[in-house]
Order: structure tokens, then sequence, then C-alpha cells
């Protein structure tokens, strides 16, 4: 139990509390806030409430409920984190939900458009196309569970406070690693298909 809930419970002001165990006003906001006071003031409250003293630091320190609040983040998913936005806002959940399902969608699309084609070497190329909104989608899907798992939306206790503002780089490295991943895999249906 917290210090200001054991106080208000005695119905008693920070000021009376401080009166009535002869300690200073910022000793009891001190340890009003959750900062550990010497052993000495704890023996004094102790006094001024008729308690025993370890009984009073069982009560004011110990805590009752446990907490899950502490995420543990490996190195890897940091690093994913961090480098993935080159330094721009990161994108909600509902939005990365929403990409999911477009990519999903555009592949079922896209396949089923593979049989109107007369072409077998054309419908293997739309194929492809295909498996790659899959995998693109499947990608989506899994950077989804691991930022659920870490809690690493915006606004989440673990997040990245402020993101940082977006600047020429930013951008230009976004374009760019566009571009490369559509280079690299046109050329990767390309070399598949012939």
């Amino acid at each position: 139990m917290s210090f200001r809930s054991w106080r208000e419970r005695k119905l008693l002001s920070q000021e009376r509390v401080a009166e009535m165990s002869g300690l200073s006003l910022r000793t009891v906001q001190r340890l009003e806030a959750g900062h550990r006071v010497s052993y000495a003031s704890l023996r004094a409250l102790a006094a001024a409430f008729e308690t025993d003293v370890d009984l009073l630091e069982r009560e004011l320190y110990a805590m009752n409920e446990p907490t899950d609040d502490f995420v543990e983040i490996p190195r890897w998913v940091r690093l994913m984190n961090d480098g993935l936005w080159f330094g721009g806002p990161r994108l909600s959940r509902r939005d990365m939900r929403m990409i999911e399902v477009l990519c999903v969608g555009c592949a079922v699309i896209v396949f089923a458009a593979s049989f109107l084609v007369a072409s077998d070497m054309t419908a293997n190329l739309v194929r492809m196309g295909a498996v790659v909104a899959l995998v693109a989608g499947y990608v989506v899907s899994a950077f989804l569970r691991i930022h659920d798992r870490y809690k690493l939306w915006p606004g989440s206790g673990s997040a990245a406070s402020e993101p940082r503002p977006r600047t020429w780089r930013s951008v230009a490295a976004e374009y760019a690693l566009f571009l490369v991943a559509g280079i690299l895999g046109v050329a990767m249906m390309g070399w598949l298909v012939l």
C-alpha cells in the first residue's frame, strides 16, 4: 500500500503527519512520492501512529499487486523497430492491419486473374506476383505480432516517446528502400519465370 493511501485512510493531511511524527513536511512528501526514507524517519512515524516500525516498513514498501509493465525487448526487435522507419513517424496498428489486408486481398485477386490469362508464361508471371504479395502480407502479419508481443505501438509504454520529425534523408531512404525492393522483386520474378 502506498503512504498516501495509508495517510488518507487515517484521514490526515501531510502537514498533520509531519507535525505528529516530528518529521519535516519535505520528508513526508518524499515518502508519499514513493521514495525511501531513513529507518529513523520510519521509527518516528511508527511511534506517532503507535505501530511496529517493521510492520509499517513492510506495509509501505511491499508491493501488493504484481505488475507486468516491464517487457524486455530483444536487441534484434529494437534494431528492426528503430531502423525500419528511417527516423520518420511510425504507423499505427490500424494502418498496419490495413496494409496486411490489402496485401492478402491483392494476392487473391492477382492469383484469380492469372486463370484469365491465355499464355502459360504470362500466367506464371502473374502467379509469381501473387506470391510476392502474399509473402508481403505474411511479413506484415509477423511485424504486427512482434509489435503486439513487445507493446511497441505508438502510445504504448515500450514505444519510443516522440517520433522524430521527417527529414529529406528519411524520405529519401524510404524511397530508395521501396525502389530497391521493387527492382529486386521484378528481377526475382523474371529469373524464376525464365
